[in-house]
C-alpha cells in the first residue's frame, strides 16, 4: 500500500508540477553571413548555426545527416535564396522532414525576398549561359546596406516566432543598422579611391560590393560564369587589359589561382583576394568584420 501511495504522490507531482521551458529559438541559416547577422538580432533568444562553412563556395554543398539532424531540429530556416541553394537544399528539405521550415511556412525565411537583386534576367535561360541565376545575383549580403535590410527581416520572423521578447530583437536591429551606417560612413571615404575604377572579377560575385564602394566591374576571368576560363579566353582577357589600362583583379580564396597569376605575370594587374563571407577566415566571426577585411585589402589596391 505505502509503495503504491508513493507511486500516486510521483504521478501527481510528475504532471503537475511546472518546469522551465527552454524557449531558445534554433535557428539554422545556410551560410555563415547570415548566422552572423542572425546572432547579431537574436542575441541569447537564438540558438544559431551555419550549415556550411564560409571558406566553401556557397553554390555547394552535401546534405549530410548532420545537416539533416539540424534542420529537423530547427524552428527557423535562414536562407540566401535566388538559387543559391538550388543544387543542395531541397533534398535536404525533404531528408529533414520539418514542416515548421518548408517554403511558405513561418520557420522558413528567404532572405532574396527581401532584396532588389541585381542582374536579373529576361528572356529564356539556358545551362549554355553558364552557371546564371535568372531571379538576379545572390552575392547581395557583400553590400552592407543589404545586411541592413536582412536584420530587419530577420527581427521580424524571429518577433512573429518569439513575440515575448520583441523588443529585443527590435533593439538589437536598429542597434546593428546604426552600427552599419556609421561604419559605412569610413568605408567608404577609405575606399574612395576606387570610385569610377575599372575592375575585373573572378566570378560574378562582387556586384553589390562595386555598387555600394562605387568602382566598376567589367568583366570577368570566367568566361560564363562556373565556366573555367581557357587558354582563348585568358588571351582576349590579356588585350582588353592592356588597352584598357586595367590594373586591379578580385576574386574569392576558394577559386583556383593559376589564371590570376598568368594575367597579373602578363599585364602586370594587381590580384586582390577577398574574403566573400564571415568565416571565409578563421577570425573573421562578424559582418562587421568581414568588411573591414575587405576594406583592408583594397585600402591600397588599384591605385596606380
Amino acid at each position: 500500500m505505502k509503495t503504491l501511495f508513493n507511486t500516486i504522490i510521483y504521478f501527481i507531482l510528475f504532471t503537475t508540477i511546472s518546469y522551465p521551458v527552454h524557449a531558445t529559438l534554433k535557428v539554422e541559416t545556410t551560410t555563415q553571413d547570415l548566422a552572423a547577422i542572425a546572432r547579431a538580432v537574436g542575441g541569447q533568444h537564438i540558438d544559431v548555426h551555419s550549415l556550411t562553412l564560409g571558406s566553401r563556395d556557397p553554390h555547394f554543398a552535401v546534405a549530410k545527416p548532420s545537416m539533416i539532424r539540424r534542420v529537423y531540429r530547427a524552428d527557423l530556416l535562414l536562407v540566401i535564396g535566388a538559387d543559391m541553394e538550388i543544387g543542395w537544399l531541397p533534398p535536404l528539405l525533404q531528408s529533414a522532414r520539418n514542416s515548421r521550415v518548408q517554403p511558405g511556412e513561418p520557420g522558413y525565411l528567404d532572405l532574396s525576398l527581401t532584396i532588389p537583386l541585381l542582374g536579373k534576367l529576361q528572356g529564356t535561360v539556358s545551362r549554355a549561359m553558364g552557371d546564371v541565376h535568372a531571379k538576379g545575383n545572390p552575392h547581395y549580403w557583400l553590400d552592407p546596406r543589404n545586411g541592413v535590410r536582412m536584420a530587419k527581416a530577420i527581427a521580424q520572423r524571429l518577433i512573429q516566432l518569439d513575440p515575448e521578447h520583441t523588443s529585443d530583437y527590435q533593439a538589437n536591429a536598429n542597434h546593428f543598422e546604426k552600427n552599419i551606417n556609421t561604419k559605412l560612413i569610413g568605408w567608404r571615404k577609405t575606399l574612395r579611391h576606387l570610385n569610377d575604377k575599372p575592375v575585373i572579377a573572378y566570378h560574378a560575385s562582387f556586384v553589390y560590393l562595386a555598387d555600394v564602394f562605387g568602382f566598376k566591374i567589367v568583366d570577368e576571368v570566367e568566361p560564363k560564369p562556373g565556366i573555367a576560363p581557357s587558354a582563348a579566353s585568358l588571351s582576349k582577357l590579356i588585350g582588353r587589359l592592356k588597352n584598357e589600362q586595367i590594373n586591379l583583379l578580385i576574386m574569392e580564396p576558394y577559386y583556383e589561382r593559376q589564371s590570376s597569376r598568368y594575367l597579373s605575370t602578363e599585364t602586370g594587374i594587381e590580384v586582390a583576394v577577398l574574403p566573400q563571407s564571415v568565416g571565409a577566415e578563421e577570425d573573421i566571426t562578424t559582418y562587421v568584420e568581414l568588411f573591414n577585411r575587405i576594406v583592408k585589402i583594397l585600402k591600397n589596391s588599384g591605385a596606380k
